[in-house]
C-alpha cells in the first residue's frame, strides 16, 4: 500500500497516538478515496450518515442552526476525522451539518468497518479515544473561555492555536465559532495585530 498519499492523515494519527504501519495500513485499507467541491455537506440534520470522513486536503465547518442562525461548533483540517456525532455514537440522524469549505480530497470509511476495528485492533481503539478525550477538552475550554474570557482574549487564544484558519475560513464562521457577531469581529480584528 502506498502510504504517501496519506501523508496528513497518518501524521495526524500518530500526533496523537503511536500508532504502528500494520495497524494505520489496516485502517487504511478500509478508506475510499472522494473528491468534494467547496460547500459540499458531507453530513446533513435529520440523515443518518454511515461513514466517517478522513481529511487528506481540504477544510471542513461542523454548524448547526438555532432558530434561522447558523452556530459553528467545530473546524477540521488536513489530516482531521470529521463525522456525525449522533451517526457515529448512537446510528441516529445528524444533529449537525458538516460542510466542506473548500475543494477537498477526503477519504470516507463506514462506521460498522470503524467500530469492528475498535474491537479487535487496541491501536486503532487508543487513538480514537486520545482523540475524542482532546476534542472533549478542546469543546470544554471553548465553553469556559466564553463564560470567563472577553470577546477580545477569546479571538486572541483562536488566532494562537488556530493561526492556519485566518484568511482561509470565512469570518462570519469564526465570529459564530468564538459566540460573537461578525461586526464585533471585524472591529475586534482591527485592534489585534499578530
Amino acid at each position: 500500500m502506498d502510504l504517501t498519499k496519506f501523508g496528513n492523515i497518518i501524521k495526524e494519527i500518530r500526533r496523537y497516538y503511536p500508532v504502528s504501519d500494520s495497524s494505520i495500513e489496516e485502517l487504511l485499507s478500509h478508506l475510499k478515496v472522494r473528491h468534494y467541491p467547496k460547500n459540499h455537506l458531507l453530513a446533513q440534520t435529520g440523515a443518518t450518515d454511515n461513514h466517517v470522513y478522513f481529511i487528506e486536503e481540504g477544510c471542513a465547518r461542523t454548524f448547526f442552526f438555532t432558530g434561522n442562525t447558523e452556530v459553528t461548533n467545530w473546524f477540521s483540517t488536513e489530516g482531521d476525522i470529521t463525522f456525525s456525532s449522533t451517526s457515529l455514537y448512537h446510528a441516529l440522524p445528524a444533529l449537525e451539518f458538516v460542510q466542506l469549505l473548500e475543494d477537498s480530497l477526503i477519504y470516507q470509511m463506514p462506521i460498522e468497518a470503524l467500530n469492528k476495528l475498535y474491537e479487535t485492533n487496541i491501536e486503532i481503539a487508543n487513538w480514537s479515544r486520545v482523540i475524542h478525550q482532546e476534542a472533549l477538552l478542546k469543546m470544554q475550554n471553548l465553553r469556559l473561555d466564553r463564560l470567563s474570557l472577553s470577546a477580545k482574549e477569546r479571538y486572541e487564544k483562536f488566532v494562537i492555536e488556530n493561526s492556519g484558519l485566518i484568511g482561509r475560513v470565512n469570518l462570519g464562521f469564526i465570529a459564530s465559532y468564538l459566540g460573537m457577531t461578525q461586526q464585533h469581529l471585524s472591529s475586534l480584528r482591527a485592534e489585534v495585530r499578530f
